[in-house]
């Protein structure tokens, strides 16, 4: 079987300044890239990779960076792991984003976007495209037993749910802390197994 690690980014700028991340493009904090590079030093340690897929933002890029750097596997880089957009809020502080632009009676419907950025519905489909071209490449490269994927919380669970074949309209969403780490394994005839969720065993 092949077994994927799906990895959050380490503690960002945005989280301590209490700011609407998404496709804000803040950078790590110190405790971040110390985050990063015990993690790095954990898989280095646990696994063998194979692949590195990573989102194009900056905070996933430097935690991708960091795996790289001691695993001394490449980095492929994909837009389509990119944290959802969400828009004009991007960067805002949270109090003036809810006062700004408050959530509509009943919550924001599925394929409804907030001005400037992508509904529920595409980011889901964003994360089956991707989902998809990993099937692919695992399924076109036989020799292919590990891959790192580093991402973002809201993506991770839009993964999930592409990876488990769950539906649209399904309200699981899964916690991962920063640098947790995801173990899936699935097998070319089409098996998947949730082996582990939200490891922060290098963080302690």
């Amino acid at each position: 079987m092949v077994e994927i690690l799906v990895v959050r980014h380490g503690q960002s700028e945005a989280d301590i300044m209490n700011r609407c991340e998404g496709r804000a493009d803040f950078a790590l904090t110190d405790l971040g890239q110390q985050q990063a590079r015990l993690l790095a030093e954990w898989i280095h340690r646990e696994y063998t990779l194979d692949a590195i897929f990573s989102s194009t933002l900056n905070r996933a890029k430097q935690t991708a960076a960091a795996i790289a750097e001691t695993t001394k596997v490449p980095v492929t880089y994909d837009d389509d792991l990119m944290e959802q957009n969400n828009g004009v809020i991007a960067g805002m502080l949270r109090e003036e984003a809810l006062l700004k632009y408050p959530l509509p009676d009943g919550g924001r419907k599925r394929h409804d976007a907030i001005e400037g950025g992508e509904s529920e519905v595409q980011f889901r489909a964003r994360a089956e495209q991707f989902i998809s071209k990993l099937f692919t490449t695992i399924h076109s490269e036989p020799d292919l037993k590990r891959v790192c994927i580093v991402s973002h919380g809201g993506m991770i669970t839009m993964l999930f749910r592409s990876f488990l074949n769950l539906p649209y309209h399904t309200d699981i969403h899964i916690p991962t802390g920063d640098t947790g780490v995801h173990l899936w394994k699935y097998d070319r005839s089409g098996k998947k197994i949730i082996a582990a969720t939200n490891l922060q065993e290098h963080l302690s």
